[in-house]
Parts: C-alpha cells; structure tokens; sequence
C-alpha cells in the first residue's frame, strides 16, 4: 500500500514545484513615488522630540537607549511651507551602544491628495549617519493595503541654527 501513495506524493509536489515558478515569475507591479518629511528639532515647531532614556543620558540622539516621537508633515516638494499631504508619525530607539543605528518605527499617514486615507507602515534599522538609508515597509492601509517594499531615505537640506530638516523619501511598493 505504501509504494502505491509514492506517486502520489511525488505528483503532489511537482504540482507544488510548477505552482511556486508560476506565482514568482509574474512580476509585481511597482508604484515609486518621492515624499518630503519636514523635520524641527527643536524651536516652536518641534516635531522630533526625546521622551526617555536610561538614567544620567542627556536624551541625545546618539545616547544609547533614547526614545523620541516624531509627527513629521509630509509634502510632495521639498519646500518649507509646502502643502501637507500627510504625517509622518511614529518611534525611534537608539539601539545601537555606540549611538549609530536607530529602531524606527514609523507611519506614514495620508491626509490628502492621491492617497488620501491611506497609511505605509514601516519598520527596521536606520543607519543613522549613512547619507542613504533603506528601511523595510512592512504594511499598509486604504491603497496601500498588503503591501509591502522599501523607502531610501536621504537628508535634503538641513538648517542646523533652526533645527530644521528636509528629509527627502524615496517609497517603492510592489
């Protein structure tokens, strides 16, 4: 009986097999798009802010083990005052001993325009003091939902006496 379920199970898994080649070789449809977060540090506008550390930190974002929030605008230009489309909300961690890598956890909130309603999530390790950085979007939501990808991060422009940057967003979907 046992040498009559052989073939059987060697057809169920060249089925298998023939299934998974279909499925990998249709290629997934791309949507690119670049977003701008618009970043203060510190002042009256403050979007990037420290809210714990480990005992005797000065709340740096380079000290070990600080949290901060971040509720970022997103625009489609790079342009101080440009028209919001959304938020950029969420967590960073500095993970990393030596004060280079941040755990960043990340929703980017659509209020308007194409993807009004819609969210990416995004989670991973930033490099912090790479000039680009790759994150993993990991979900979504409205347009985006079941979705997954990357964005490439980048600092567009930077005003250390305000405290302000332009953080330039590379999204790629699939």
């Amino acid at each position: 009986m046992a040498q009559n379920q052989i073939p059987s199970i060697l057809i169920l898994c060249l089925a298998a097999s023939i299934s998974m080649t279909l499925l990998l070789s249709v290629e997934a449809k791309k949507t690119k798009f670049t977003l701008y977060f618009q970043d203060y540090a510190f002042g009256p506008n403050t979007t990037f802010f420290p809210i714990a550390g480990l005992p005797g930190s000065k709340l740096n974002y380079t000290d070990f083990g600080t949290f901060f929030v971040t509720d970022d605008n997103i625009t489609a230009i790079p342009n101080e005052g440009a028209p919001v489309i959304g938020r950029a909300q969420g967590i960073y961690v500095v993970t990393d001993k030596g004060g280079k890598n941040l755990l960043v956890l990340l929703s980017l909130v659509f209020t308007s325009g194409t993807y009004n309603g819609s969210s990416i999530e995004i989670q991973g390790t930033s490099r912090q003091f790479d000039l680009n950085r790759e994150l993993p979007v990991v979900a979504g939501t409205g347009k985006f939902r079941l979705t997954r990808g990357y964005i490439n991060t980048d600092n567009f422009f930077y005003d250390q006496e305000r405290g302000y940057s332009v953080i330039q967003v590379n999204v790629t979907l699939v």
